[in-house]
């Protein structure tokens, strides 16, 4: 019964949250979202990869709650990236994808149906990086995404190997715009790295605006590490059914973030201030309302 009473009582908050053009009531907004979205996709994936004895209230509510606290956390980690701009420092690009990354590990686990802390991950260059807190078990794997992203921000661009060190986040200098299939621009983030075009940047504090908001796309990207929850089930067959997907399996993560973030950009507005997207990153690391005209 309490599980009922928290998912309604969340959904109905998410309900009452109200349109209008100001930070605040954006910002209501996108709480809103990031709890309730995620709180959808933990209680959907829970659902999906219950347990034979488990009915479907049960599983759903109890993925849903979790969900929901998930994306509470993200949302405090998508808030860390305006410290960025404010400190002009790309170092606190870690503390906010540290928090954003606990926030989507618990989402991954609600969705799994298993508990909120059952696996703790963190993408960090081309890895995948997995702790499990209750056997203390550590693996490392290549993130299959993040060749995608390099393919992108290195196009003749030069690689920058101390910030990549201190953001975190695999850095790439050119002196020309980046393109990739969703947008064209003189900066780029793409799952695990970005790339930067600096020589047009009018002042440093411009330099750091641009990169705060393209942290904000990468950990984006990581948000839809739930969808991988989804295909749990088909996995485990794909797995039993090929030895050798089994045995690349140890060393792979095989994600759908980048596949899921793709179509899910596509889908929206193709204005950019009117992308969800685009409104979602310049509000969190800009620190102001961000509207579609």
């Amino acid at each position: 019964m309490k599980y009922r009473v928290i998912v309604f009582s969340l959904l109905l908050s998410i309900c009452l949250v109200i349109s209008g053009q100001s930070f605040e009531k954006q910002r209501a907004q996108f709480i809103a979202f990031n709890v309730g979205f995620n709180g959808l996709v933990g209680g959907v994936g829970s659902w999906i990869n219950k347990s034979e004895n488990q009915d479907f209230w049960n599983a759903f509510a109890k993925g849903f709650y979790k969900g929901a606290i998930g994306g509470a956390v993200s949302h405090v980690g998508f808030s860390l990236t305006s410290q960025i701009r404010t400190k002009r420092n790309i170092a606190y690009a870690w503390p906010a994808r540290l928090v954003n990354s606990f926030g989507a590990s618990i989402v991954q686990n609600a969705a799994s149906n298993n508990r909120m802390l059952e696996n703790l991950h963190f993408n960090l260059f081309v890895s995948r990086l997995d702790y499990y807190p209750y056997s203390k078990k550590f693996q490392a794997r290549l993130f299959t995404s993040s060749i995608y992203g390099i393919i992108v921000t290195s196009r003749d661009a030069k690689l920058d190997l101390m910030k990549s060190l201190q953001s975190g986040i695999i850095y790439f200098d050119s002196n020309q715009n980046f393109r990739s299939s969703l947008v064209e621009g003189a900066a780029t983030g793409q799952v695990s790295s970005v790339g930067m075009r600096s020589d047009i940047f009018t002042s440093d504090q411009e330099y750091y605006d641009v990169f705060a908001h393209e942290m904000a796309h990468i950990m984006q990207f990581d948000r839809k590490v739930a969808g991988n929850a989804f295909m749990i089930r088909v996995d485990k067959k794909a797995k039993e059914k090929f030895t050798i997907y089994h045995k690349l399996s140890k060393y792979i993560y095989f994600d759908l973030n980048g596949p899921i973030f793709f179509f899910a950009y596509k889908f929206q507005d193709n204005r950019h201030n009117c992308n969800f997207f685009e409104q979602e990153a310049e509000h969190y690391s800009g620190r102001r309302y961000y509207g579609c005209n």
